[in-house]
């Protein structure tokens, strides 16, 4: 009978990995949230620049800057940290995983509801809890973090695969 269970189990985890358009409650920050308790964390310092690589599509659409698209396994998460500063900003934390080259999502953007780049992070994170689901994820560093001056969503990630294609990870609101 455990053997019958085992496939269900499988596929009941890697359904709940691909389908990861909700933000899922990770760590204490994202647990207390999801309760109804303290908000993220509060860092009086302004929002980080993005990175380098990123500066010239901030302000940019998605489909401006990649005109392709791919399927990545991911979820945005939560917000882990909220800066005071001039310009204040939110930290968003989740996770990417490109099946088909079997490796993680190394750049992360934001967008806007009007698919305007506002925010890009770099993935390599631990999240050895979504090595752990069981779905196809092969290593422990999946997750990613991205700095965007907004106070409010909602908000879309999307991994970068290559110079002109994204892949979709997930989606917030806060």
């Amino acid at each position: 009978m455990r053997l019958r269970l085992l496939p269900c189990a499988l596929l009941l985890a890697s359904v709940a990995l691909a389908g990861c358009d909700e933000p899922k409650p990770r760590g204490e920050a994202a647990k207390a949230q999801a309760a109804g308790g303290p908000k993220a964390p509060y860092d009086s310092a302004p929002v980080p620049a993005p990175p380098a690589w990123a500066k010239d599509l901030i302000g940019k659409t998605l489909g401006e800057a990649f005109p392709g698209s791919a399927k990545c396994m991911g979820n945005t998460d939560v917000v882990m940290k909220v800066y005071g500063g001039a310009p204040g900003g939110v930290q968003i934390h989740g996770w990417g995983w490109d099946p088909e080259r079997k490796v993680g999502v190394k750049r992360v953007l934001l967008v806007n509801a009007d698919f305007r780049i506002i925010g890009a992070g770099e993935g390599g994170v631990a999240r050895p809890d979504v090595q752990a689901a069981g779905a196809g994820v092969t290593i422990p560093d999946a997750g990613w973090n991205v700095d965007a001056p907004v106070s409010a969503g909602p908000l879309d990630a999307y991994g970068i695969i290559d110079d002109k294609t994204t892949c979709r990870l997930g989606h917030i609101e806060f």
